[in-house]
Parts: C-alpha cells; sequence; structure tokens
C-alpha cells in the first residue's frame, strides 16, 4: 500500500466516493432506458455493486468502494456474492488500495488478483488550455441532434478492442442518458473522428468532473485526437465550477500515457480482485 500523507488520503476519498457515484448513475440511466432487462444496482456497507448481463463482463458486473468507509465483515462479502449468484456471474471487486485491512484479509482466501488499474487526478486551478494543437482538431459539445452520430462514432471507435457491440451500445446510451454527463466529439475536416464524455459529481467535499468513454476512429488514431478531447474537457470542468477531474486507466496503456502527458498524477491504484471458479 502507498504512503498516502492524510490530505492526499481525503481526495483519494473524495475520488472513490465519485467514481462509486459513476457507475451507480451509469446503471440508473441504463435502468430508465431498459426497464426489463434486469440492470441492478446494491450498496452493500457503503460500497456499489452494479450487475447486467453476464455477457457483459466485468465493464457492466463490478464492485467498487468495498471497505472504504471502515471494517468490513464476511457477511458484508456474503450479500455481494449472492447478488453476483443470482445473476450468474462471478464477483469481481475493485479494490482501492486504501481500503480497510479487513477486506484484504476476507479475500485472500478464494479470491485472486486478475488485474490492475490506475486512478489518476488533476486539480484545475492552475490549468490553462493553450491553443497547442492549433486548428486541426475541432472538439465541440454534442447536443441532442447529434446523439446519433454520437453513438455511432463512439461504436466504431472502441470496436476493434473485442467488447461486443451491444455493450459498446449500451455504455454509450448510457453516457447520452445521463443528466450529469457533458458529450464531446472530435472532428477534422468536418468529419468526426473521437467521441468522449465527461461526469460531473458533486461529492461531500468537491465537485469532481469523471473523464470517460473516451473513442478514437481507428483511421484517426496518432493524430492527437484523445489529447484534444482530454484538454477541452478539462477547460470545460474548470468553466463549469469543478476544482478536480478524475480518470481511470490501466496502467500502461496509451490512454494512461495520454491522461499523463496533460497532467495527470497517479492518484492511487486498484486491484481486480475475481472469486476463483
Amino acid at each position: 500500500m502507498s504512503d498516502f500523507s492524510a490530505q492526499s488520503l481525503g481526495v483519494n476519498r473524495n475520488i472513490a466516493e465519485a467514481e462509486a457515484i459513476h457507475i451507480k448513475r451509469q446503471i440508473l440511466a441504463l435502468q430508465e432506458l431498459y426497464p426489463s432487462r434486469g440492470y441492478i444496482v446494491k450498496d452493500v456497507a457503503e460500497s456499489t455493486t452494479i450487475l447486467s448481463s453476464p455477457t457483459f463482463g466485468r465493464k457492466l458486473n463490478h464492485t467498487y468502494g468495498f471497505a472504504l468507509s471502515g471494517p468490513v465483515t464476511n457477511d458484508d462479502l456474503h450479500i455481494i456474492e449472492d447478488a453476483y449468484k443470482l445473476n450468474g456471474v462471478q464477483p469481481e471487486l475493485d479494490m482501492c488500495e486504501f481500503a480497510d485491512s479487513t477486506a484484504f484479509g476476507l479475500l485472500s482466501t478464494h479470491y485472486k488478483i486478475t488485474g490492475s488499474l490506475c486512478e489518476y487526478q488533476r486539480f484545475l486551478a492552475d490549468f490553462q488550455c493553450s491553443d497547442i494543437l492549433g486548428r486541426a482538431i475541432d472538439v465541440s459539445i454534442v447536443g441532442p441532434n447529434n446523439y446519433g452520430t454520437f453513438l455511432e462514432a463512439s461504436i466504431e471507435g472502441f470496436r476493434d478492442g473485442g467488447r461486443s457491440a451491444e455493450l459498446l451500445k449500451v455504455l454509450a446510451e448510457s453516457a447520452t442518458a445521463r443528466s450529469d454527463t457533458i458529450l464531446f466529439s472530435a472532428s477534422i475536416n468536418g468529419e468526426v473522428v473521437g467521441t468522449a464524455g465527461m461526469a460531473m459529481i458533486d461529492t461531500k467535499e468537491r465537485r469532481i468532473a469523471i473523464l470517460y468513454i473516451d473513442s478514437c476512429l481507428p483511421s484517426a488514431r496518432g493524430k492527437g485526437v484523445h489529447k484534444a478531447l482530454l484538454l477541452e474537457r478539462l477547460r470545460v470542468a474548470k468553466d463549469r465550477g469543478c476544482d478536480l477531474v478524475a480518470a481511470t486507466a490501466r496502467e500502461g496503456s496509451i490512454s494512461a500515457r495520454n491522461i499523463e502527458k496533460i497532467g495527470l498524477k497517479p492518484a492511487y491504484g486498484c486491484k481486480i480482485y475475481t472469486k476463483d471458479q
């Protein structure tokens, strides 16, 4: 576990709170869109578990925030596991490294680490968006009349990542249906080449902008599209009263490198704990 100062630990708890709210709202939006498709949110010991079709994998079937508010028990874990069992999915818990040690003790039996994520953050007080990209890439906010184009571009940008078209569709639809999310598109010569979302979430301490669903069409990769989408969201986040932005990426990924290039720093890590078959 990293050696966090009291100040950084407080910020990290704020970010984790925002992330838990974020995934919860993702599912609540899908419940509104598809009330009969079995989208589930379960809160246990102040953690959030989201569940959906088993075919959607961990993207819409995982738990966040377990043991962040203090010690947890086997009873807490069993309630979460029972929810997964009813849904026919193996439990997966994204465990923040500063969670209470009781959780790691419980998970040491029957769980294995199957991946790791890094949470990045940046305060916006000193952020200045210089026009370093020129005007080759135009980034704009997407209105309801262009949601169809956003959906198509988002799906196309993610398609070669191995996820099903149905999952990509519902993820993009969830973003368009959320009142806390602003959608963005990037264009080159009038052609949409990338899309992204930003959820503005009020926690107990501050307003945090969560950057998510970043997608770039294969034909436009390597041209600075992702960087342009990131910078514009930071600018808008600051204008809309957010004092902190956060984003999640797998360590060492292209997304992580782009996030770091615009000044976001690692805040904390999460290990993915999956229950053994």
